[in-house]
């Protein structure tokens, strides 16, 4: 009874020492497992820093880097400037990219990161106003129409002026409750006889009949938006939210009679310049340059349209002068550049006004706002970074900075 007693006690403390044991060893193993991570993560962070480094050092520089020459000895310039060619880049308007680059050659396991820089996209939604800009409106009108809204598409809103319900063109709306929001006047504005703007006194009305919670309620800024997220509080844009985003103006009429639209937000920043980066831009971008498009003709695109397609196309055919053929496409040095690269590709049919010109960029400027991505990875782990930034005084400042944005974001396991 005695024996069996013993090995009973025996056998409990061998099993307790052996839970202990595997518990301990679980415990080294995770432990391992975070220090692992850790240290990983650590040097993933720092390969964010090396991104962001090369980005300075490209950014502060670009506007000192030499133009192409067709005798230039590549390799002296390469070890002058490992960046040259970045730099070029970026002084002609071109996106640039660097990497990925592996941060040790000897060591595969170091990590790689990658940096991707180009002058942001989309037009400074603040320099859109008739303070800013004479053809303020007319470009509205072409962002709008160009989107699918019709020239002449009514709808009915509520007239402060007369306390009832009235027809106004959707355009008209739009563009008077913009100008509105942004200016820093009480007077409502019209445009072609209409009374279609939005100061305090209609918000405060249109709140109080439909009692929206305080909350909700916004009222002029009277000044730059901060943010483009901030049109759908302006009258119009609050009551046909497609406009923003896409989608059917008018889903109550019959499916004969719908109007699909495309949305206008990617048209906008609140930052930089309302002018266009010829070398980098998109086609709703160039729709909204007078001289492009026909100002006497506005509802017939078809010019508008050739010039668009000779302006893009031409950069994909080599120019008469000396330029870097191992390129794809050559950027326009300057607005004759593009006058008459355009002419030469198009004809006659493809002519850009000289209005154009004030509505173009060619180079980085000192509105410019440049828009860098940062990828890094290292040992199955990433990290990611979207910024802002501008040039002032030979220093990188930046406006914004978000780390691994939600719609990039990799296994981080």
């Amino acid at each position: 009874m005695r024996r069996a007693s013993a090995l009973l006690m025996a056998l409990w403390v061998i099993a307790v020492l052996s839970i202990m044991v595997l518990s301990f060893a679980y415990e080294a193993r995770q432990q391992t497992g975070i220090n692992v991570y850790v240290r990983e993560r650590n040097r993933v962070n720092r390969l964010v820093d090396a991104g962001r480094i090369l980005a300075e050092v490209v950014i502060a520089d670009y506007a000192n880097a030499s133009e192409w020459a067709e005798d230039e000895d590549t390799d002296t310039l390469f070890e002058d400037d490992r960046w040259y060619k970045e730099k070029r880049a970026l002084k002609s308007g071109r996106p640039c990219v660097i990497g990925p680059i592996l941060v040790d050659e000897e060591n595969p396991d170091s990590g790689t990161v990658k940096v991707d820089i180009r002058i942001t996209r989309g037009l400074n939604i603040n320099e859109l106003t008739p303070n800013s800009d004479q053809n303020w409106r007319l470009r509205w009108e072409m962002i709008l129409k160009s989107h699918g809204i019709p020239e002449d598409y009514e709808v009915e809103a509520y007239d402060s002026q007369h306390h009832s319900r009235s027809q106004f063109k959707l355009i008209n709306l739009l563009i008077a409750s913009f100008a509105d929001w942004v200016d820093a006047d009480d007077n409502a504005t019209s445009m072609d006889g209409e009374d279609c703007g939005a100061e305090s006194k209609w918000y405060e009305e249109e709140y109080e009949d439909n009692k929206v919670d305080d909350e909700f309620k916004r009222y002029p800024r009277n000044g730059a938006i901060p943010d483009i997220k901030e049109l759908s509080y302006i009258r119009g844009f609050r009551d046909f939210p497609v406009v923003l985003t896409g989608g059917v103006l008018n889903p109550e009429e019959d499916p004969k009679d719908q109007i699909t639209v495309r949305g206008i937000a990617d048209m906008f920043n609140t930052l930089g310049s309302a002018k266009v980066y010829v070398n980098d831009c998109t086609r709703d971008e160039l729709m909204t340059v007078p001289g492009i498009f026909d100002e006497e003709d506005e509802e017939d695109l078809e010019k508008t349209t050739e010039n668009i397609d000779a302006i893009l196309g031409a950069r994909s055919e080599e120019p008469d002068y000396d330029v870097d053929e191992s390129l794809g496409w050559w950027q326009y040095k300057d607005f004759q550049d593009l006058q008459q690269r355009v002419l030469d590709y198009g004809g006659n049919n493809a002519q850009i006004g000289t209005e154009a010109n004030n509505y173009l960029l060619f180079k980085p400027d000192d509105t410019t706002i440049f828009e860098i991505t940062i990828e890094c990875e290292s040992m199955g782990m990433s990290r990611s970074v979207k910024a802002k930034a501008y040039l002032k005084d030979k220093d990188v400042r930046y406006v914004e900075w978000e780390e691994d944005p939600v719609g990039d974001r990799k296994d981080m396991q």
